[in-house]
């Protein structure tokens, strides 16, 4: 029987873009082969989730130019390594960071990430 893997649900106010998505709602697996690699690593890597922060020119949505985006990016630190944690930022277009949280916990990455969303707006 096949695995079903899932998005984790995102609520996503109007004005943002998700241009990259791979968190899912999944556990990383320790790899019996070895010390701290885990086995499911394509979902625990450096590179899970991208939103940018839309802009409206003559009511239409657009992506900003580089000096005047903000993105939401979020990775799994280090990549593939069991003592990994998800780190969350939120960026200016420079990647200088505003605020950042790392944590194990995808569920209160998924609540801290809607809460900048909101703050945002």
């Amino acid at each position: 029987m096949e695995l079903e893997l899932n998005l984790i649900p995102l609520k996503i106010p109007a004005g943002y873009a998700i241009t990259y998505n791979k968190f899912y709602d999944v556990e990383p697996v320790l790899s019996m082969d070895s010390d701290y690699f885990i086995e499911n690593w394509g979902f625990f890597t450096e590179d899970l989730l991208q939103i940018t922060k839309l802009k409206i020119k003559k009511g239409k949505w657009y992506i900003p130019e580089r000096e005047e985006v903000m993105l939401l990016d979020l990775g799994w630190y280090p990549d593939s390594d069991m003592n990994g944690q998800y780190c969350l930022q939120l960026v200016d277009g420079n990647w200088n960071e505003i605020k950042s949280i790392c944590s194990k916990d995808r569920f209160l990455i998924k609540e801290t990430l809607e809460e900048w969303m909101e703050e945002q707006q």
